[in-house]
Order: C-alpha cells, then sequence, then structure tokens
C-alpha cells in the first residue's frame, strides 16, 4: 500500500468516528532533571461536542516544585450535528476580516494564492520526507526526523519558534519559551497505525543544547506520547 492511501484511509476512518478518546503524556528535562510533566486523559463526542478531560501537571521552577490536578467536563457549543467546531470557524472568518482591513482587491488576492501555495508546497515537501514502514499484519509506522527535512525548512521552523517566543501574545510556560530557543534540535515523529487504520499512538520527541542568560549550555529533551483508546 502506497503512503498516500494509508494517509487516506487513516483520515476517513477519523472523520467516521463518533468518539475519541486517550491518553496525552508529556515529560520535560533539563541536563536530566525533570522540570515538568503533563498527563490528559480526554472522551470527546464529535458530533455532540460533549468533552470529559482530567489533567496533572508537575512544574518545577528553579527548585519550586507545583502540582495540579483536575477534571473537567463541558460541552462545545456549535459542534452539534457537525465535525468542526464552531467556533474556530469564526475566530477564522474574524482573523480574516481583520487582516484584510487597510487592503485592497488584488493585494488580498495575490496573498492569498501565494501563501495558500507556500502552505501546499511546505505540506507536500513535509509528506515527501515521511518514511513509511508497512509489517506484515498490514499495521504500519509513519516517522518524521527533522535531519531529514530540507534546510530551507528547518530555518523557517526555528524562525516561527522563535517568533513565538518573542511574542508577547503566546505567553507560554518557562520551560516551553527553553525549548523554543534549541540550538540545531533533533526532532523526531512517530506514528503508529493499526491493521484497521487506526492510530494507536503518536510519540515526539526533542533534544538539544540551550544557553541561558548566563551563557551557560544545559541538555533540554523533551517526550510526548499520545495514545488513542
Amino acid at each position: 500500500m502506497s503512503k498516500l492511501k494509508l494517509m487516506y484511509d487513516v483520515i476517513s476512518i477519523i472523520k467516521e468516528k463518533e468518539v475519541i478518546s486517550g491518553i496525552f503524556q508529556a515529560e520535560a528535562k533539563k541536563d536530566q532533571v525533570k522540570i515538568a510533566g503533563f498527563t490528559n486523559e480526554f472522551k470527546k463526542n464529535l458530533s455532540s461536542g460533549e468533552t470529559k478531560v482530567k489533567i496533572s501537571t508537575e512544574l518545577d521552577c528553579d527548585g519550586k516544585k507545583v502540582k495540579h490536578e483536575s477534571q473537567t467536563e463541558f460541552t462545545m457549543q456549535g459542534c452539534t450535528g457537525r465535525r468542526h467546531h464552531g467556533f474556530m470557524k469564526h475566530m477564522h472568518h474574524h482573523s480574516h476580516s481583520n487582516n484584510c482591513q487597510n487592503q485592497n482587491h488584488d493585494d488580498i488576492k495575490c496573498e492569498g494564492i501565494k501563501g495558500k501555495l507556500t502552505k501546499l508546497a511546505f505540506v507536500l515537501n513535509i509528506f515527501s520526507q515521511i518514511k513509511f514502514d508497512e509489517k506484515e499484519d498490514k499495521s504500519a509506522v509513519l516517522s518524521l526526523n527533522f535531519e531529514d527535512i530540507p534546510d530551507e525548512i528547518k530555518k523557517m521552523v526555528q524562525e516561527r519558534l522563535s517568533e513565538r517566543k518573542m511574542s508577547e501574545h503566546h505567553q507560554h510556560p518557562g520551560f516551553m519559551k527553553e525549548f523554543c530557543t534549541l540550538m540545531n534540535p533533533e526532532i523526531e515523529f512517530i506514528v503508529w497505525i493499526n491493521k484497521a487504520r487506526e492510530v494507536e499512538k503518536i510519540i515526539l520527541t526533542v533534544k538539544g543544547k540551550q544557553i541561558d542568560e548566563l551563557n551557560e549550555n544545559h541538555d533540554m529533551s523533551l517526550l510526548a506520547e499520545l495514545r488513542l483508546i
């Protein structure tokens, strides 16, 4: 089976699901010392928008440890009878309207076409770098290593991370800001798919060197895992 056909099957199955549930876990380390841990057990009905989450967070900020646990149940407005989130659709429209102010029609049309083509080229380039390994039992593993990505895309990703760190509109926890400034990061993304074309597990690993304000080097690592049930 081709990589493209596999992705088509996976997306088609996800679209048909009524309920998605699983566990997301992430752990960040600095010089082999755990500085953050996060667990999110979730269950969401894609038709009704009914969502249940159980969140556990651990943070170590300069020796000061913080733990927090919470359980929440809510219904996403605008989801009933739909597969998309009405609020996100509204925000996209609002953002687009604001961006279009003070621009003439030709500028908007040109920027829109160029922007979409740029995004399409980016997605196709990334897709071409994904490695596909089909097993004898018809299950499959997809993997993407940051080292295999063209230099221009690496530069683009690192610039975006730097912009997010510097932006006043993106207030990240301290440890996330440190990961936005990694030097030559090693990033790997792996997806396990069973023979029924269902995503079972996704793992993201990030490693790299970080230089702090005192010009000291630190080894940073992040392990994030999503298991779907």
